[in-house]
């Protein structure tokens, strides 16, 4: 027993010795790190809740996101910043120190300096000024370490208007996004920003500031700032040859320079000999007063609100004129062309000419607007209707010109000789272009077509010189069913028919198409046809017939 308890006792006075060498919790951890025993439970009392305010205080200023380098000689120190103070004659004054409320910055061992509304140039001096009293050459600088906390205003037009915290070097911008932004009637243009006596400091332009990058137009605040948004109520308006038109809000001591920067500045087509301004007048605001304005002679005339400005432009500046090239050509592609200047054979000559391989028979020039289009022909356009919706209201004379149109419209070709052009230089051939022709050169097919009614349809080698008949006999000839009153041949060039009994004028082209139908059946012909067709069925039916009864 003896010897157990003396065991006891000296296994107590262990723990006893181990608990009070332990640190307590208080002891493990920093000041900074007590706001992590307030989330736990662990203490919470109001000292650690300062240190913890601190410490979130502290860890936004230390991350403070800025536009550009803070320039030292126009930032103006004031109470909250934070300096590095650098003496050469006593390094053990180096160190990192905060202006106080009142804007002074206190030196250790030396006093204290007034710094609040200086430059840091400015506040070197002083503090050089200060030191003297101790040092000879005491050689200080000052350096920014942290930008000052401050409290502002915004009130108005914003969603959540009141106080609101933020560092130096702040937008006007910044601190109404931190508002909840803008209403849909706020004014954009008329921000002023008071001081704390209510005297107007100076005014925000955000219009300005957001489609010029004007940065005076959107000031830094100050402490103390009072902002205020009002509502939207004025207005100019500016149309013509400017990068954007509208509405835009008007803001006292604007000049038409202002709205022509606001509306993303002039055309190159722009008039500048011949801006309009329209001025409407509270007595009679259905009547306007109309100007005109030269800003090549430097004028540029205030605005007044409700203004509207028209700014003519050429419609011809730069005006893309194009022709397009394929085929058999050279460096087919697209070609600009100067308006009633430009010739067919200048586009033929600067794309590299006709290739060996082109057929200058069937070359054309479509057009797709002007001649041959069928919005030019409001005659072709009543007759589509009464075709679309009843044909038997159309005569022959109007049936016959409605078909005859309907095919020269399909393709909008111009009449033009290739070959008299290229071949013989014949000018009465090399028309006008205009904007959007078409020039194709068709590979030559070298042959001429004969389908329909011949012993040997087919593709017969290009004659020249050669006329339709000839290239029938070529074929084999007619078959005993051709109707030889009705051939027809169909141009390469236009897809028209042509009758060349009645035509004898006509020359077959190269890569035109005969065409010799068929008789209309006599009545031999069709009881032949259904005999022959009969007995095919007979022969079917039968075979079904004895294939059903094995």
């Amino acid at each position: 027993m003896g010897i157990g308890l003396r065991r006891l006792s000296v296994l107590a006075l262990l723990l006893l010795l181990l608990a009070s060498s332990r640190p307590s919790v208080a002891q493990l951890t920093s000041p900074y790190d007590r706001g992590f025993q307030n989330k736990t439970a662990v203490a919470d009392t109001l000292t650690e809740r300062l240190l913890a305010q601190r410490q979130a205080i502290r860890a936004g200023t230390d991350a403070q996101a800025l536009e550009s380098a803070v320039d030292a000689k126009t930032y103006i120190l004031g109470p909250g910043d934070g300096v590095y103070l650098n003496v050469y004659a006593a390094h053990f004054l180096d160190q990192d120190l905060t202006l106080t409320p009142e804007g002074k910055l206190i030196v250790p061992k030396t006093g204290e300096v007034d710094l609040a509304g200086l430059t840091l140039p400015q506040a070197e001096e002083k503090v050089n000024k200060l030191l003297l009293r101790e040092y000879k050459n005491p050689d200080a600088h000052l350096s920014l370490r942290r930008l000052r906390s401050m409290k502002v205003s915004v009130l108005g037009e914003v969603l959540l208007p009141g106080v609101q915290t933020v560092t130096a070097l702040v937008r006007v911008s910044e601190v109404i996004s931190k508002s909840g932004d803008l209403r849909e009637t706020s004014s954009l243009r008329n921000i002023e920003i008071h001081r704390p006596d209510g005297s107007l400091r100076t005014k925000a332009d955000l219009v300005k500031y957001y489609l010029t990058g004007d940065l005076s137009a959107n000031p830094h605040v100050e402490g103390g700032d009072i902002i205020i948004v009002p509502r939207a109520m004025l207005v100019f308006t500016i149309n013509g040859a400017v990068g954007k038109t509208g509405t835009f809000e008007f803001s006292p001591g604007d000049k038409l320079s202002t709205a022509i920067a606001l509306a993303q500045g002039l055309k190159p087509s722009a008039l500048l000999d011949s801006i309009e301004i329209a001025r409407f007048s509270p007595e009679s605001p259905l009547r306007a007063t109309r100007m005109y304005i030269s800003i090549k002679g430097g004028e540029d005339p205030e605005l007044h609100e409700g203004d509207v400005i028209s700014i003519k432009g050429s419609g011809q500046y730069h005006a893309s004129r194009l022709v397009s090239i394929g085929g058999e050509i050279e460096y087919p592609g697209k070609y600009s062309i100067e308006n009633g200047e430009t010739r067919l054979l200048d586009v033929i000559q600067r794309s590299g000419g006709i290739l060996s391989s082109g057929s200058l028979t069937e070359a054309v020039v479509l057009r797709r607007s002007g001649v041959g289009s069928w919005e030019s022909d409001p005659e072709y356009i009543m007759l589509d209707r009464m075709h679309i919706s009843d044909e038997k209201h159309l005569t022959a004379d109007q049936y016959n010109y409605y078909m005859a149109r309907s095919r020269q419209l399909g393709r909008s070709v111009m009449v033009v000789n290739f070959k008299e052009l290229v071949e013989k230089g014949d000018l009465s051939q090399n028309i006008l272009l205009r904007d959007q022709d078409s020039i194709w050169i068709p590979r030559e097919r070298g042959f001429v077509s004969v389908i329909g009614s011949v012993n040997n349809p087919g593709n017969i080698n290009y004659m020249e010189g050669a006329s339709y008949n000839d290239y029938i006999n070529r074929a084999g000839g007619y078959t005993s069913s051709a109707d030889v009153s009705a051939v027809r041949v169909i141009n390469s060039r236009t897809s028209t028919y042509i009758d060349p009994r009645s035509d004898s004028h006509y020359i077959i082209g190269n890569g035109d198409t005969i065409v010799i139908p068929p008789e209309r059946p006599t009545f031999w012909q069709n009881f032949q046809l259904v005999t022959a067709v009969t007995a095919q069925v007979l022969t079917i039916v039968a075979g079904i017939f004895l294939l059903t009864r094995k």
